[in-house]
């Protein structure tokens, strides 16, 4: 009998701890969702070409070489805010909320958004895949004139330490085809990243097309483009500081030669830059 109780306490004991690591394991779990990456972990920056060569002076041939990769870059800046802008938008306002546990390393962040006088409501949803990486899935619903439940417009895979993160964007609920693949690189540390997006789009003139754009320690031009096509790589390059840069295109110039624009955004021998 005293064994028999014995052994009953000893099993009793070992329930409980049991039961409180598992309650622990659950509690802590519950309480870390992953953290998202920034949405420019999506959304590429375009900004430095965003202005154009100075006003009135877009004729002038002494703007050829910063001109060029303006309407080069535009092509691609053009796609992204027709076809990204919106649902990056969307992504980017689950930043300012809170996650809710859904089981099994699942959470979903759940909340309504306006954007260009239109109301959406979305759940962005992840789930760990591994002890490095998890998804997100982000499912969108829009009521009234053009509505529609659910669509899938971003997917993802995001390492935790959010180093790196690889994208899939939808074009809308009635056509179910990838518009762009995306592939996200980020040292925190030094504070330098990279952004590529493939364009996966059927109907589009940029289908199979690439551009990569990156911000890189060099310390004469730290960031840059590379703008690939079937029949063509252009290579841009530039000082985020001075504005100064350079431009390569065999295609455009007939040659492999950098063609270089100083702080003026003016066509300058490429030795005088520097």
């Amino acid at each position: 009998m005293r064994k028999s109780f014995k052994l009953y306490s000893i099993l009793s004991v070992f329930l409980v701890g049991l039961l409180f690591i598992t309650s622990n394991r659950c509690k802590k779990e519950d309480e870390n969702p992953p953290e998202l990456p920034p949405a420019d972990a999506i959304l590429m920056d375009f900004s430095d070409f965003d202005n154009g060569v100075p006003q009135g002076k877009k004729s002038v041939t002494s703007y050829n070489n910063f001109g060029y990769s303006v309407l080069t870059i535009g092509v691609w800046n053009t796609a992204a805010a027709i076809n990204i802008l919106i649902p990056v938008a969307a992504y980017a306002e689950a930043l300012h909320h809170e996650a809710v546990y859904l089981g099994e390393n699942s959470w979903q962040w759940q909340y309504s958004v306006t954007i260009a006088q239109s109301t959406y409501t979305v759940k962005l949803i992840s789930k760990r895949i591994s002890n490095a990486q998890f998804t997100l899935k982000m499912l969108v619903s829009k009521s009234g004139t053009d509505g529609f439940e659910d669509f899938k417009w971003i997917e993802g895979t995001v390492r935790y330490d959010r180093t790196k993160a690889n994208w899939t964007i939808y074009e809308s609920p009635d056509v179910s085809w990838p518009v762009v693949e995306i592939e996200w690189t980020r040292d925190w540390e030094k504070d330098l990243y990279t952004i590529k997006y493939t364009c996966e789009k059927p109907d589009s003139d940029l289908h199979g097309g690439t551009i990569e754009h990156g911000v890189t320690e060099d310390p004469v031009f730290d960031a840059y483009y590379i703008i690939t096509f079937p029949s063509n790589t252009i290579n841009i390059e530039w000082n985020r500081t001075t504005k100064a840069g350079r431009v390569k295109s065999q295609s455009y110039f007939g040659n492999s030669e950098w063609h270089c624009w100083d702080e003026s955004l003016l066509d300058v021998t490429c030795g005088n830059i520097w």
